[in-house]
């Protein structure tokens, strides 16, 4: 089973990438949703969190304030850290479970949906690293046009993360996904038609 790990800034279109390889069969493990529910209200996550940040980060209801949460993490590193390594334990022990299940089923290759796989180390983990990319310009007129955040939010965030060429040098294909979907759709089918024949040609050929 080929382990794909998906990655892109944010607005560079990898979510719209995931949702394509789900449509062709492929199963995906989207990180985002998975560590967001390790930290609903009632989790074990939640309170590991609370520990290490402080009852001031909970809200009244008694769930994560994560608006807070993302102004502390932001400018705080020793924060993030602590939030990372509680969210990325659970989140890994159930990306080992969706694995674990995939293989059960003899799935030919696997989706691990990761916003910052390269940052948090789990490209190590992964057969492929699978990176969306898109020039800055366009990837803050994106984020803009998405959401409610400035042209100088865009661009704080973009920069308090791994540089893309770093990425790109890390990654063992690069979809460039800065004009039409179309076009990047195309190719990111005809790489999973590639890597699935080639897995199948080197079955056949170590069956012999």
């Amino acid at each position: 089973m080929i382990v794909i790990g998906l990655t892109g800034g944010i607005a560079s279109g990898k979510s719209t990438v995931a949702g394509w390889l789900r449509e062709i069969g492929l199963p995906v493990f989207d990180v985002d949703e998975v560590s967001k529910k390790a930290v609903v209200k009632g989790s074990i996550g939640l309170k590991m969190v609370e520990e290490a940040l402080g009852s001031e980060y909970i809200t009244d209801e008694g769930a994560l304030d994560r608006a807070k949460v993302a102004a502390l993490v932001f400018k705080n590193n020793e924060a993030l850290k602590k939030l990372e390594s509680i969210i990325h334990k659970i989140v890994w022990e159930k990306a080992c479970n969706f694995l674990d299940e995939c293989r059960r089923r003899q799935c030919k290759a696997v989706v691990l949906d990761v916003p910052l796989l390269i940052e948090c180390g789990w490209h190590n983990k992964v057969d492929l690293v699978w990176l969306v990319a898109v020039n800055t310009d366009e990837q803050i007129r994106r984020a803009v046009l998405r959401s409610d955040m400035s042209k100088v939010d865009v661009k704080a965030r973009i920069d308090a993360q791994m540089p893309l060429e770093e990425k790109k040098a890390l990654a063992d294909k690069v979809f460039d996904n800065s004009n039409s979907p179309e076009i990047t759709r195309m190719e990111v089918y005809k790489e999973v038609h590639r890597i699935l024949s080639e897995n199948t040609c080197n079955k056949v050929k170590g069956a012999h």
